[in-house]
Protein backbone atom coordinates (compact mmCIF):
# COMPACT_ATOMS: atom_id res chain seq x y z
CA UNK A 1 0.00 0.00 0.00
CA UNK A 2 1.20 3.89 -0.25
CA UNK A 3 0.07 6.83 0.75
CA UNK A 4 -0.37 10.45 -0.06
CA UNK A 5 1.72 13.09 1.50
CA UNK A 6 -1.87 14.27 3.95
CA UNK A 7 -1.47 13.64 7.69
CA UNK A 8 -3.83 14.38 10.45
CA UNK A 9 -3.49 17.76 12.36
CA UNK A 10 -1.85 15.75 15.01
CA UNK A 11 0.82 14.81 12.30
CA UNK A 12 1.62 17.58 11.05
CA UNK A 13 1.78 19.37 14.27
CA UNK A 14 4.96 17.09 14.76
CA UNK A 15 6.19 17.25 11.62
CA UNK A 16 6.56 20.71 12.15
CA UNK A 17 7.59 20.53 15.94
CA UNK A 18 10.49 17.79 14.08
CA UNK A 19 11.45 20.19 11.23
CA UNK A 20 11.77 23.44 13.00
CA UNK A 21 14.79 21.59 15.38
CA UNK A 22 16.16 19.08 12.77
CA UNK A 23 19.15 22.14 12.10
CA UNK A 24 19.89 21.61 15.70
CA UNK A 25 22.82 19.38 17.19
CA UNK A 26 21.80 17.21 19.87
CA UNK A 27 22.85 17.72 23.14
CA UNK A 28 22.95 15.06 26.19
CA UNK A 29 21.38 16.19 29.14
CA UNK A 30 20.32 13.83 32.39
CA UNK A 31 18.16 15.07 35.21
CA UNK A 32 20.41 13.61 37.56
CA UNK A 33 22.27 16.37 39.48
CA UNK A 34 25.48 14.55 40.19
CA UNK A 35 26.40 17.23 43.05
CA UNK A 36 26.01 15.62 46.53
CA UNK A 37 23.73 17.77 48.46
CA UNK A 38 24.65 19.35 51.77
CA UNK A 39 23.22 17.54 54.96
CA UNK A 40 20.78 21.16 55.90
CA UNK A 41 19.49 20.68 52.09
CA UNK A 42 19.01 17.09 52.11
CA UNK A 43 14.89 17.57 53.14
CA UNK A 44 14.36 20.04 50.62
CA UNK A 45 16.49 17.91 47.68
CA UNK A 46 14.12 14.47 49.07
CA UNK A 47 11.33 16.70 48.84
CA UNK A 48 11.67 17.41 45.12
CA UNK A 49 12.40 14.35 44.25
CA UNK A 50 8.38 13.42 44.40
CA UNK A 51 6.86 10.31 42.09
CA UNK A 52 3.77 12.35 42.28
CA UNK A 53 2.50 13.19 38.42
CA UNK A 54 2.17 16.74 37.31
CA UNK A 55 -0.12 17.50 34.37
CA UNK A 56 1.34 19.44 31.65
CA UNK A 57 0.47 23.22 31.00
CA UNK A 58 1.57 26.54 30.18
CA UNK A 59 3.66 26.45 32.55
CA UNK A 60 5.93 23.64 31.80
CA UNK A 61 5.89 19.71 30.92
CA UNK A 62 4.39 17.17 32.31
CA UNK A 63 6.09 15.41 35.07
CA UNK A 64 6.32 11.97 36.49
CA UNK A 65 4.41 10.66 33.92
CA UNK A 66 3.45 6.88 33.88
CA UNK A 67 5.24 5.02 31.33
CA UNK A 68 2.77 1.77 29.36
CA UNK A 69 3.05 -1.16 30.18
CA UNK A 70 3.39 -3.62 26.99
CA UNK A 71 0.69 -6.25 28.01
CA UNK A 72 1.17 -9.67 27.95
CA UNK A 73 -1.21 -10.91 25.41
CA UNK A 74 0.95 -8.66 22.48
CA UNK A 75 2.84 -11.95 22.09
CA UNK A 76 0.15 -14.03 20.91
CA UNK A 77 -0.13 -14.40 17.25
CA UNK A 78 -4.32 -13.19 17.47
CA UNK A 79 -6.37 -10.71 16.87
CA UNK A 80 -6.01 -9.99 20.22
CA UNK A 81 -2.45 -9.64 20.07
CA UNK A 82 -2.42 -7.16 17.32
CA UNK A 83 -5.08 -5.26 19.09
CA UNK A 84 -3.12 -4.68 22.36
CA UNK A 85 -0.07 -3.85 20.15
CA UNK A 86 -1.84 -1.00 18.62
CA UNK A 87 -2.89 0.28 21.41
CA UNK A 88 0.14 0.01 23.33
CA UNK A 89 1.83 1.88 19.86
CA UNK A 90 -0.28 4.97 20.67
CA UNK A 91 -0.33 5.24 24.43
CA UNK A 92 3.24 5.19 23.84
CA UNK A 93 3.47 7.97 21.19
CA UNK A 94 1.10 9.84 23.77
CA UNK A 95 3.72 9.33 26.56
CA UNK A 96 6.34 10.24 24.32
CA UNK A 97 4.37 13.60 23.11
CA UNK A 98 4.44 14.58 26.87
CA UNK A 99 7.60 13.01 27.97
CA UNK A 100 10.06 13.41 24.88
CA UNK A 101 11.12 9.45 25.48
CA UNK A 102 10.43 7.63 22.76
CA UNK A 103 11.94 4.26 24.14
CA UNK A 104 8.47 2.63 24.65
CA UNK A 105 7.16 3.47 21.24
CA UNK A 106 10.65 1.93 20.03
CA UNK A 107 8.92 -1.50 21.36
CA UNK A 108 6.51 -2.18 18.74
CA UNK A 109 7.57 -0.30 15.47
CA UNK A 110 9.31 -1.60 12.72
CA UNK A 111 12.39 0.23 11.17
CA UNK A 112 10.72 0.16 8.12
CA UNK A 113 7.30 3.02 9.61
CA UNK A 114 8.49 6.03 8.32
CA UNK A 115 5.70 7.71 11.17
CA UNK A 116 7.01 5.27 13.62
CA UNK A 117 10.59 6.75 12.76
CA UNK A 118 9.48 10.49 12.53
CA UNK A 119 7.74 9.92 16.16
CA UNK A 120 11.10 8.07 17.79
CA UNK A 121 13.26 10.63 16.56
CA UNK A 122 11.27 14.06 16.59
CA UNK A 123 9.99 14.20 20.36
CA UNK A 124 13.14 14.00 22.03
CA UNK A 125 14.69 16.42 19.83
CA UNK A 126 11.53 18.42 20.66
CA UNK A 127 11.51 18.26 23.95
CA UNK A 128 15.69 18.44 24.12
CA UNK A 129 14.84 22.32 22.45
CA UNK A 130 12.70 23.37 25.25
CA UNK A 131 9.56 22.39 23.41
CA UNK A 132 6.66 20.72 25.00
CA UNK A 133 3.20 19.51 24.18
CA UNK A 134 -0.73 19.82 26.28
CA UNK A 135 -2.98 17.69 25.89
CA UNK A 136 -6.51 18.01 27.25
CA UNK A 137 -7.73 14.52 27.14
CA UNK A 138 -6.16 11.34 26.07
CA UNK A 139 -6.24 9.93 22.47
CA UNK A 140 -8.91 7.04 21.85
CA UNK A 141 -8.20 4.38 19.92
CA UNK A 142 -11.44 2.05 18.60
CA UNK A 143 -10.36 -0.91 16.71
CA UNK A 144 -13.13 -1.43 13.75
CA UNK A 145 -11.74 -4.66 12.71
CA UNK A 146 -8.70 -6.76 12.69
CA UNK A 147 -7.59 -8.81 9.08
CA UNK A 148 -4.83 -11.44 10.09
CA UNK A 149 -3.08 -12.69 6.70
CA UNK A 150 0.09 -15.20 5.87
CA UNK A 151 1.47 -13.35 2.91
CA UNK A 152 3.84 -16.11 1.88
CA UNK A 153 5.67 -14.44 -0.70
CA UNK A 154 7.17 -12.12 2.33
CA UNK A 155 7.08 -15.22 5.04
CA UNK A 156 5.43 -12.51 7.30
CA UNK A 157 2.21 -12.67 9.35
CA UNK A 158 0.58 -9.54 8.61
CA UNK A 159 -2.36 -8.04 10.51
CA UNK A 160 -4.28 -5.20 8.93
CA UNK A 161 -6.00 -2.90 11.69
CA UNK A 162 -8.79 0.09 11.01
CA UNK A 163 -9.18 2.26 13.37
CA UNK A 164 -10.78 5.34 14.44
CA UNK A 165 -8.59 7.80 16.58
CA UNK A 166 -9.97 10.52 18.06
CA UNK A 167 -7.07 13.32 19.00
CA UNK A 168 -7.95 15.88 21.75
CA UNK A 169 -7.08 19.09 21.74
CA UNK A 170 -3.47 19.99 21.85
CA UNK A 171 -0.99 23.12 23.11
CA UNK A 172 2.33 23.03 22.03
CA UNK A 173 5.01 25.86 23.42
CA UNK A 174 8.31 26.83 22.71
CA UNK A 175 11.18 27.56 25.57
CA UNK A 176 10.11 30.83 26.00
CA UNK A 177 6.81 29.57 27.16
CA UNK A 178 4.71 30.86 24.24
CA UNK A 179 1.55 28.71 22.44
CA UNK A 180 2.53 28.03 18.99
CA UNK A 181 -0.22 28.39 16.22
CA UNK A 182 -0.15 24.51 14.88
CA UNK A 183 -1.71 23.91 18.42
CA UNK A 184 -5.62 23.05 17.69
CA UNK A 185 -8.36 23.63 20.09
CA UNK A 186 -10.92 20.74 19.26
CA UNK A 187 -11.07 16.78 19.28
CA UNK A 188 -10.86 15.61 15.76
CA UNK A 189 -12.04 11.32 15.02
CA UNK A 190 -10.56 10.24 11.80
CA UNK A 191 -10.29 6.90 10.27
CA UNK A 192 -6.92 4.87 10.41
CA UNK A 193 -5.11 1.65 9.23
CA UNK A 194 -2.11 0.09 10.22
CA UNK A 195 -0.40 -3.07 8.83
CA UNK A 196 1.46 -5.03 11.88
CA UNK A 197 3.73 -7.92 11.42
CA UNK A 198 4.02 -10.48 13.79
CA UNK A 199 7.92 -12.27 14.58
CA UNK A 200 7.61 -15.14 15.95
CA UNK A 201 10.76 -15.42 16.72
CA UNK A 202 10.41 -12.31 18.77
CA UNK A 203 6.87 -13.06 19.78
CA UNK A 204 6.18 -9.57 19.29
CA UNK A 205 4.23 -7.53 17.10
CA UNK A 206 5.30 -4.34 15.44
CA UNK A 207 3.42 -1.75 13.33
CA UNK A 208 5.09 -1.70 9.54
CA UNK A 209 3.02 1.27 8.37
CA UNK A 210 0.36 3.34 9.79
CA UNK A 211 -1.41 6.51 8.09
CA UNK A 212 -5.15 8.03 7.18
CA UNK A 213 -7.32 5.58 5.67
CA UNK A 214 -8.79 7.93 3.78
CA UNK A 215 -5.18 8.46 1.77
CA UNK A 216 -4.43 4.80 0.92
CA UNK A 217 -3.60 4.29 -2.44
CA UNK A 218 -3.76 -0.28 -2.90
CA UNK A 219 -0.86 -1.38 -5.55
CA UNK A 220 -3.63 -3.70 -7.60
CA UNK A 221 -1.08 -4.33 -10.03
Amino acid sequence: MQSSPKKSVYARTLTFLTSSVLFLALVGCSNTDDASPDLDETTDASASETTEFVPASEEGPAQNVPEPRLPAVTTEHSHEGAYAALEYFWEAESYASLTGDSGPLSIVSSEDCAFCTESIEGWPQNYDEGYWSVMDGDIEVDVTEVVISDEEDENQNVAHVYFELTEPPTDFFNKEGMRLEESFDSSEVTGWLAELVYDPTAQSWNVKWIGLEEDIVWDES
